[in-house]
């Protein structure tokens, strides 16, 4: 995939950055048409909001294809008296960028796409961390509305089960190693499961699915045939990837009975050497970022 190339251009872009819906294909960034993410996650910015923020960037995504999240995005230089709303956006994103990275144990050129409930979480835990998103001025509001009223009978179509039942980090690699994407797909049914676990308990507790046993083969089965499997079957036409990885790390309840799916996992067609050294990390961080986004 080249939607993000990280050794250009950064999601959460250093000057301004924007969560933008695009389609499955090529992460290509776009402009929400409602602000709603598959599970009902609201990106509220007016159409005028929406072009200053995006700088021009426009992109369709598949019709009918799950929408994903991503950063990015340059302003172009206006005189709206809106500026100090769009201003404080900047600095929104921008330290939403850090706190994403600092969070999941990222490097600086590693670029992020959320999908699903874990777009909340992140925001949630942003903000008790001080990083709350600004008020939406009542100019903008009205637009927004007045946009929705105009739209409203053209309802996009609705995300699949799949896609709504699971929420993906996607980490978008720079060229220069290796390039690729490494995915964590979450059950947002075990989302709270989740949270209530120890962090180095999860991290010592993954499962090596490529190992080609009995055991492994009976989770892959599982996973193709539940809630991983469905979001992949709603992707298949765009990310045929989803269901050849080379390297899938899981976890799983310890009270599961043999052959159910996981809670969640890390995987990755292209960058096996990056899930093998960075898995336990990868699943001790989101732990804790779910924790650090409990009520």
């Amino acid at each position: 995939m080249t939607a993000i190339d990280s050794t250009k251009a950064q999601p959460f872009a250093s000057s301004l950055s924007q969560w933008t819906r695009t389609g499955p294909t090529k992460l290509q960034p776009s402009i929400p048409g409602n602000g709603s993410s598959p599970a009902g996650d609201q990106v509220t910015l007016s159409a005028q909001a929406k072009g200053l923020m995006a700088g021009g960037l426009e992109a369709n995504p598949a019709k009918g294809s799950p929408r994903e999240f991503a950063i990015t995005g340059t302003p172009p230089a206006s005189s709206d008296p809106t500026d100090d709303y769009f201003a404080k956006m900047q600095k929104y994103f921008e330290d939403l960028n850090n706190f994403t990275k600092k969070t999941l144990g990222l490097g600086d050129r590693v670029g992020v796409g959320l999908t699903g409930d874990i777009i909340n979480i992140m925001k949630k835990a942003a903000a008790k961390a001080g990083i709350v998103e600004p008020e939406m001025p009542a100019s903008i509001k009205a637009m927004k509305e007045e946009r929705e009223a105009r739209s409203a009978s053209e309802p996009e179509k609705e995300p699949g089960p799949g896609m709504k039942g699971t929420s993906l980090i996607t980490l978008y690699m720079p060229e220069d190693q290796g390039g690729g994407q490494v995915e964590l797909w979450l059950d947002n049914k075990a989302l709270d499961k989740l949270t209530d676990l120890s962090a180095q308990n999860v991290k010592s507790s993954l499962v090596d699915l490529m190992k080609g046993d009995g055991k492994a083969a009976a989770a892959n089965a599982a996973i193709d045939n539940g809630i991983f499997g469905k979001a992949f079957a709603e992707n298949a036409a765009w990310h045929p990837e989803f269901r050849t990885p080379k390297a899938r790390m899981a976890y799983f309840d310890p009270r599961a009975e043999p052959g159910e799916s996981p809670l969640f996992m890390i995987q990755s067609k292209n960058q096996a050497g990056y899930v093998s050294q960075h898995a336990g990390d990868l699943a001790a961080n989101l732990i804790n970022l779910l924790k650090a986004a409990k009520d």
